[in-house]
């Protein structure tokens, strides 16, 4: 089985329960995601990334958990934004030390 094909069948398990109203969501995609998240970006990136996958509404979560290609994209728009930040946060100390 591939990647995406388990992700597609683990993720179909969970979308019924991919409520507002559900008291473990953040909890319950964390956990389903997480390996995913470390096959696309890596252990060292992965609990930054998967936490900001998590926050997201959940009509964007429905939509990566309907696809592994949207979680792809998901992880590497999260990943592109947490480089930019860094680059603005060093380049603000950079200035600040001139």
């Amino acid at each position: 089985m591939n990647h995406s094909t388990k992700y597609l069948f683990q993720a179909s398990k969970l979308l019924p329960s991919v409520t507002e109203r559900n008291p473990y969501l953040k909890e319950q995609v964390g956990n389903l995601i997480y390996d995913f998240v470390c096959l696309v970006i890596g252990p060292d990136k992965a609990p930054k990334i998967t936490g900001m996958l998590i926050e997201l509404p959940v009509s964007q979560i429905k939509q990566y958990l309907s696809s592994f290609d949207a979680l792809k994209l998901k992880v590497t728009e999260a990943n592109s934004l947490l480089v930019e930040t860094k680059k603005r946060e060093e380049a603000a100390v950079t200035q600040n030390w001139s």
